[in-house]
């Protein structure tokens, strides 16, 4: 009966579907859809795999997590010269230079070379005042980049940078993609700078209005200028986004002739394409929280269902900034908060009901890597005595019997404990939002539940402006943690005291919660000036002493990644949680 349900459900799809292998193309069936495509903002792993089809780095990893060249024609070693270290950081001379070539035949889509033109171009849009850049943990240590020639230039840091040549935006840009179009760019960027100096009081709309949103990032018109495998075509929001190959891309003939990503909010659905053969493989989002065996059983052989450990740590960012006022009425602030929330969670319990196969995580630093605690995994146990102990001793009581804590501020109002849940609609986000209200209410907090789409609570005006209230209380959502690159990895980046996202960074930075605990701070710049692995170790167990302790987020679990792809689709799904998205090399696959 349920095979035949699901079947229905499909149909609803059919015509928007391309033919498949008949066609060479690819139809991806993804939950979450990105708010834009503009490089330098956002931090979305759906906006990620959108940007791996269209842009490619100056390096990249693999399936097997070996990094190969991608837009640059080597890898700068120590050894072949192409990186240098001079100084010490303890003298204030550090210097680190890494040199990188642009591949001689690097085009974009339209025939124009690649050039050092437009990674100078990138790099200055990334360090500009006014634009809210979603990344600055690697182009905040850039002291300038020198172009050598038209293909080739170095990058100067100020501070260490151990993985300077991994993918992770050395030249600046969200996430991995290096380097942007300057010839498509440029007039908007000037323009939009231009309209924000004239009229500084609504500066922040304007760059959002023109420039976040220019046409080369949205539905209007799309990445059509690239450096990736595939261009766009088409982008019907809410409904998919077709993109067609780049014959000018650097790597080769991609093997696919045209992709599509299919966006289906609902899981349910999205699995009931899948069974029913809509869809060709699905995303690395979309099947989060769903049992694989449970695919398995329905595959009937048609596809595989491809179970891998992802590297991403699902979380509870806290809004900590001391500039929103609903979060400082919460006292979310004082630790004793936070250590009263994760213990009134049974997170044992949780993890396994609502994610099967991930394991349970009080870390930002996946099991098993440099410098993992195990510890950690058995710190703060479901106690819900003890939270309802620190929150009376934080001042709260249930005064007038509702069953909702309350408490009189300094200046005398009355406020409840009324706490804002902010997720994505996805299945296992609901269950945990479900969870989460029962655990809360039974020590006297009700939680509010905010489920929003993707392209809305990852957009910037969103997740970046917690300091101004756009989400005010906790923000659930997974994020790469460790992989052997702590603290330079995405997860230990929002922990930085000095990447605050606010009003003096102009509402950019990976540190979107407003972590401050200078101690922290410390130890991340000492981690990344830490070239021998077991220093480096050291430094960042003593982090997770402090984390467990100060509970700046509130880690849930550390998530495996499942897929699946229909029989014949080569190359199809990582085989390393290095790669972060399946979309790194989209250019491989293909129908065999």
């Amino acid at each position: 009966m349920r095979k035949f349900v699901l079947g229905m459900l499909a149909v609803l799809l059919v015509f928007n579907a391309f033919a498949g292998p008949e066609d060479n193309s690819l139809i991806v069936g993804a939950t979450q859809e990105p708010d834009n495509l503009n490089p330098w903002e956002g931090s979305a792993d759906t906006k990620e795999n959108a940007l791996s089809l269209f842009f490619l780095g100056l390096s990249y990893f693999d399936n097997n997590g070996d990094l190969l060249p991608g837009l640059a024609d080597s890898i700068p070693t120590q050894a072949n010269g192409g990186v240098r270290i001079t100084g010490s950081v303890d003298g204030g001379d550090f210097r680190q230079e890494v040199d990188w070539t642009l591949r001689a035949n690097a085009q974009w889509s339209d025939g124009t070379d690649i050039t050092t033109d437009d990674v100078l171009f990138t790099f200055a849009v990334q360090t500009h005042p006014l634009i809210p850049v979603s990344s600055t943990a690697v182009s905040g240590t850039v002291e300038e980049i020198i172009a050598t020639d038209s293909k080739s230039f170095t990058i100067v840091y100020n501070t260490p940078n151990l993985f300077a040549t991994s993918p992770g935006g050395q030249v600046g840009l969200a996430r991995f993609y290096d380097i942007a179009p300057k010839h498509v760019w440029e007039p908007i960027f000037d323009a939009a700078v231009a309209a924000a100096e004239a009229d500084s009081g609504n500066a922040v709309d304007i760059i959002t209005a023109q420039f976040i949103g220019a046409d080369p990032a949205t539905a209007a018109q799309g990445p059509t200028v690239v450096s990736g495998a595939f261009a766009m075509d088409q982008w019907q929001p809410t409904q998919f986004m077709r993109t067609a190959r780049n014959d000018n891309f650097v790597l080769g003939v991609p093997g696919l002739d045209s992709v599509q990503v299919q966006f289906i909010v609902d899981q349910n659905t999205l699995i009931a394409n899948i069974i029913n053969g809509t869809l060709d493989a699905s995303d690395d989002i979309a099947l989060a929280g769903v049992d694989p065996a449970e695919l398995e059983a329905q595959s009937d052989g048609a596809y595989t269902v491809k179970v891998t450990a992802s590297g991403f740590i699902e979380h509870l960012n806290v809004n900590l900034h001391p500039e929103c006022l609903d979060a400082q009425d919460l006292l979310l602030g004082d630790k004793r908060t936070r250590q009263a929330l994760i213990q009134a969670i049974n997170r044992e319990e949780l993890h396994g009901l609502v994610f099967p196969g991930s394991i349970i995580s009080t870390s930002f630093v996946v099991a098993g890597d440099t410098g993992f605690l195990p510890e950690t995994q058995e710190a703060w146990p479901f106690n819900p005595d003890a939270a309802r102990a620190l929150l009376a001793d934080l001042g709260w009581e249930d005064s007038n019997g509702n069953g909702i804590l309350d408490r009189r501020t300094d200046d005398g109002r009355l406020v409840e404990f009324f706490l804002d849940h902010v997720a994505t609609p996805a299945q296992f986000r609901q269950d945990t939002q479900a969870i989460l209200e029962s655990s809360l209410r039974d020590v006297g907090i009700q939680m509010r539940i905010i489920s929003q789409p993707g392209s809305v609570v990852f957009s910037g005006p969103f997740i970046q402006f917690a300091s101004q209230c756009s989400w005010s209380g906790v923000f659930e959502f997974a994020e790469a943690a460790g992989l052997g690159q702590s603290p330079f990895d995405p997860l230990a980046r929002q922990l930085d005291g000095r990447l605050v996202s606010n009003a003096d960074s102009s509402f950019g930075g990976n540190n979107v919660g407003g972590i401050n605990i200078p101690e922290l701070t410390d130890l991340i710049i000492q981690a990344e000036s830490a070239f021998d692995t077991a220093d480096r170790a050291a430094i960042v167990e003593e982090m997770q002493r402090i984390v467990l302790d100060e509970l700046p987020i509130i880690p849930l679990y550390e998530r495996t990644q499942v897929v699946t792809f229909k029989n014949g689709l080569q190359n199809y799904g990582q085989e390393t949680p290095l790669t972060k998205t399946i979309f790194f090399n989209p250019w491989e696959w293909s129908w065999n």
